[in-house]
């Protein structure tokens, strides 16, 4: 993994060792500093250093959790940070006694900690040891903030991340040197990479001959200054995975793993009888140069938890499942290491096989175990302290990785390739003879092909000519053709004149047929249309005759015309003129015949008005008794409620798109008002009945009408009812009161019985296919009344809810309608506004994710974008969620990304996954800006 621009290096063997295909090993380099005396150990093979995994203990402050719940749990953790000693309570009798190489209080600095636990390990990474500082510890103990704190604003604040990058760069020469960091996950076993998160699955290598481990595909960024560490960091901190849980505001809930790579330049003056690659003992006669590589990984692992005291629920389960079964591979990897089993399991988790090389491996290993003081977890407390206490028994075996540079031997090499060139160019100089020679081959043959131009040019003027003479005699021809054509369209033409005459004929008889099919709708319409017929009967007749006279006319021309035309043509004119008038004379016929059957018909109608006269008597007797009994039990309850808010008081029922109704009416009415009101129209119901209510709504009082409307809109609060007033025709009802009424109190009424019933499912189907959309809309914009307007829009805010009626809904201008309603300002209003746009982007994020549908969202087709852009933060906070909530849906489609940027939609995402109120909201923004490229790059 060197860095670019580096050449390629391979490593250099000694005599003394056996030969390795990767990093020559050694305790010491000559020339170097001994290592320090934090990572000393005794050489036992001469080729590698013994060192110990030194671990530490960090001991959490109390939070406000842990105050909260002081009077029922104490501290189950003393310190002895002189001895190097933790006690842990386990009762007030009973306690244990662990020894570590450190041990923190709570008020130990971060900058005490690095010192202690990192720094010797960086420092080991500069003389080319690789290196490994780890946490370990239960969720909320602090892991992520001693090795993960940027601090970018209080330096005191830095974590070990930044603090070990910062010593490094001081430390090298960035002439010489370079430096690369790459910073992963490891998320439900899946290794990503947090500085490019399109790369999700990143494969893990093993060298089969050396066991070093390795990630291709991995990014390798190299680094010059500390403000590009913290641009990298805080990119890689944004697209890790972090939730919300009962133990943590901020859980982590994947392995962080930063790497580290540093290659640094030495020259090394070999021994006598060194072996050297091919070609190297000329130029490097007594020493060459070599590059130490090394490597330092940093791991911030995700908190151990258990999910009943977390709270996990839904995915995070999963996420909590995964983690705990990393970390128990590790400590199954850490356990047989202790007890120095034959078999180690790295293989069981991707955790064990990064880490290889951490424990038992050939790496300087560095791990501070963090705690809590509450005694609520001295399981997990217990469970650290043992896991760092095991980890204490590990010994690695360090190793220095010395590479030759062949990066002179790069330089040499090309100096030879310009000799060669040069050589080269020499060669091609001699060859200009040959060139010579090519040159008059070239000149000959050009001459040739002179002499085939010249024989080619005088065959095309001999073909041009025979060309001029066919074309003339074609002229010749193309006359004689048009005078012959002439002759013919004078024919065609009066033929064709004829026909339109026949043929217009035919239109009208067809039309006074249709004529005739409409008389049948009432008596009134039958006797005037009958005139009309009769009347154009004698036109018809008198048409006719003048057509007769016309193809006299017409016969006298084709008599003169007899001697040009052929006589075959004058016969067929004649039979198709004869035959022409007698087609015309058996329709005329016909007519005749059908208007005398309806004559005949015009008899029975009139019996049969007769009797539906009488019935409709008998029915306006019994609608009077029906509207009789309404006055009495309307005079009953009167006083209960207003004429307009106790109208429709209790009439929708919450979250049936008109509001929540609150317990309370507007005059301060208690909830028994409620009861009385759905008792009276419970009453009503029972002794009038279903279908004459509904008959109700087409009374001419509009009195009675407004009445009956009410009571079918309560009725449809119920979702028992729904269905019976659906199939007794209540829908069709309501939709034409809709339409063909001017009263504001109908409309208002009208509308809210169509949201409740808009609450169903099945109804919104037909709602939409009986053009209720198009209806609402257009009451929409007729009026100015808040209380009919917010009826609309909770009817509109229903439809939206139904994924299969966008298109349907769009068309008919539902959404301009609901987004031009804000005109008002009303508060209602606008919540029932937002409303409907949270349900359609919610609805449309669910169809575009399952793949039924592609595309850019309808509601930014017609303008809600912008609109949302502009009063989100202006409103309410009830109507501000649902904006947000319908913003956060909207971003989930890359189709919308474009769109979201020109509005200037990226700071409101920004805004709602800092500032909105609701945890799932923010969390939807934050996946939105994660997994979006777009969204990311215009972030950057």
């Amino acid at each position: 993994m060197a860095a670019t621009g580096r050449a390629s290096v391979r490593p250099v063997e000694r005599h003394g060792a056996p030969p390795r295909s990767a990093a020559r090993s050694r305790s010491v380099a000559p020339g170097r500093p001994s290592p320090s005396p934090a990572r000393s150990a005794a050489d036992h093979d001469g080729n590698s250093d013994l060192c110990r995994v030194r671990v530490a203990v960090r001991l959490r402050p109390k939070n406000a959790h842990d105050l909260a719940h002081g009077a029922d749990f104490d501290c189950c953790v003393e310190l002895q940070p002189e001895c190097k000693k933790l006690k842990l309570k386990k009762n007030n009798w009973s306690c244990e006694t662990y020894k570590f190489d450190e041990v923190f209080s709570e008020n130990a600095s971060q900058k005490r900690v690095y010192e202690v636990v990192a720094k010797p390990v960086v420092e080991s990474v500069l003389e080319g040891y690789n290196g490994t500082v780890m946490a370990y510890g239960q969720t909320g103990t602090g892991k992520t903030y001693t090795v993960g704190r940027l601090g970018k604003d209080d330096p005191s604040e830095r974590g070990i991340m930044v603090r070990a990058l910062e010593h490094i760069l001081s430390c090298m020469s960035l002439e010489t040197d370079t430096v690369a960091i790459s910073f992963l996950q490891l998320y439900l076993e899946y290794v990503q990479d947090l500085l490019a998160p399109e790369k999700i699955n990143i494969p893990i290598v093993e060298d089969p001959k050396t066991g070093e481990v390795s990630l291709p595909g991995a990014a390798i960024v190299e680094i010059k200054d500390l403000e590009h560490v913290f641009q990298l960091l805080q990119i890689g901190e944004m697209n890790r995975h972090a939730a919300n849980t009962k133990m943590n505001t901020e859980s982590s809930r994947s392995h962080a793993i930063l790497i580290i790579h540093i290659q640094r330049s030495s020259r090394t003056k070999y021994e006598s009888g060194t072996s050297l690659p091919n070609g190297a003992e000329n130029m490097f006669p007594n020493n060459f140069p070599l590059i130490l590589k090394s490597k330092l990984l940093i791991v911030d692992l995700a908190g151990s938890e258990r999910i009943n005291k977390s709270g996990s629920e839904g995915h995070m389960i999963e996420e909590a499942k995964f983690i705990n079964l990393s970390l128990t591979s590790l400590g199954k990897c850490i356990n047989a290491l202790a007890e120095n089993s034959p078999h180690i399991p790295t293989r069981d988790s991707k955790l064990t096989r990064i880490l290889r090389d951490s424990f038992g491996g050939t790496a300087r290993t560095s791990l501070v175990v963090t705690v809590g003081p509450s005694a609520r977890h001295l399981s997990e407390t217990s469970s650290t302290i043992m896991f760092g206490q095991r980890a204490m028994k590990i010994v690695n075996k360090i190793r220095i990785k010395e590479e030759v540079d062949y990066e002179i031997l790069y330089k040499k090499v090309e100096r030879e390739v310009d000799h060669l060139m040069s050589e080269i160019e020499r060669q091609q100089k001699l060859s200009y003879t040959e060139k010579m020679q090519l040159e008059i081959k070239l000149k000959e043959s050009e001459a040739s092909l002179n002499d085939l131009k010249v024989t080619t040019n005088m065959q095309i003027e001999n073909l041009e000519t025979e060309k001029r003479q066919l074309e003339s005699a074609t002229k010749r021809l193309m006359l004689d053709l048009d005078k012959e054509k002439g002759k013919n369209n004078i024919l065609s033409e009066q033929i064709i004149h004829l026909e339109t005459v026949l043929h217009e004929n035919k239109q009208q008889q067809i039309e006074n047929i249709s004529n005739t099919n409409i008389l049948a709708d009432t008596t009134k319409s039958h006797e005037k249309k009958i005139r009309e017929l009769q009347r154009q009967l004698e036109e018809e007749k008198f048409q006719s005759a003048s057509m007769k006279d016309h193809l006299n006319v017409l016969q006298q021309q084709l008599s003169d015309a007899r001697n040009s035309v052929k006589e075959n043509v004058d016969c067929e004119l004649k039979m198709q003129v004869s035959r022409t008038t007698e087609e015309f004379a058996s329709q005329v016929r016909c007519l005749e015949e059908k208007i005398s059957e309806l004559v005949s018909e015009n008899e029975l109608v009139y019996e049969e008005l007769k009797s539906t006269q009488e019935k409709i008597q008998q029915e306006m007797m019994h609608k009077q008794v029906l509207e009789d009994e309404i006055l009495r039990l309307k005079q009953s309850s009167a006083g209960n409620c207003t004429e307009e808010s106790k109208g429709l008081c209790g009439m929708v029922r919450s979250g049936s798109g008109l509001g929540n109704i609150p317990l309370m009416s507007k005059s301060g009415k208690p909830r028994e008002t409620l009861s009385n009101q759905r008792g009276t129209i419970s009453k009503i119901f029972e002794e009038v009945g279903l279908p004459n209510v509904l008959a109700l709504l087409k009374s001419e009082e509009l009195e009675v009408q407004i009445h009956a409307v009410k009571v079918v809109a309560n009725l449809a609060a119920e979702d028992i009812n729904q269905e019976r007033i659906v199939q007794e025709g209540g829908l069709e009802a309501l939709l034409s009161l809709l339409e063909t009424s001017e009263n504001t109190t109908i409309h208002r009424v009208t509308a809210g019985a169509i949201a409740n019933l808009a609450m169903n499912g099945s109804n919104q189907g037909l709602i939409m296919s009986k053009g209720g959309a198009r209806l609402l809309a257009n009451i929409a914009w007729k009026t100015d009344d808040p209380q009919t307007l917010r009826m609309v829009a909770g009817a509109l805010a229903n439809l939206c809810g139904n994924e299969k009626l966008h298109v349907m809904l769009k068309q008919d201008g539902g959404i301009k309608a609901l987004l031009g309603m804000f005109r008002t300002g009303h508060i209602e209003v606008i919540a029932q506004i937002a409303r409907g746009m949270a349900n359609f982007a919610k609805c449309e994020s669910r169809v575009i994710s399952q793949g039924h549908r592609k595309g850019r969202s309808l509601l930014i087709e017609d303008g809600v974008l912008n609109w949302m852009v502009a009063n989100s933060s202006a409103l309410s906070a009830s109507t501000r969620r649902h904006i947000e909530l319908a913003f956060c849906h909207l971003a989930q489609n890359e189709d919308n990304a474009r769109d979201i940027i020109i509005t200037g939609g990226i700071k409101e995402l920004l805004r709602i996954s800092r500032e909105s109120s609701r945890d799932d909201t923010r969390n939807l923004a934050r996946k939105a800006l994660n997994s979006n490229p777009a969204f990311l790059e215009e972030i950057q």
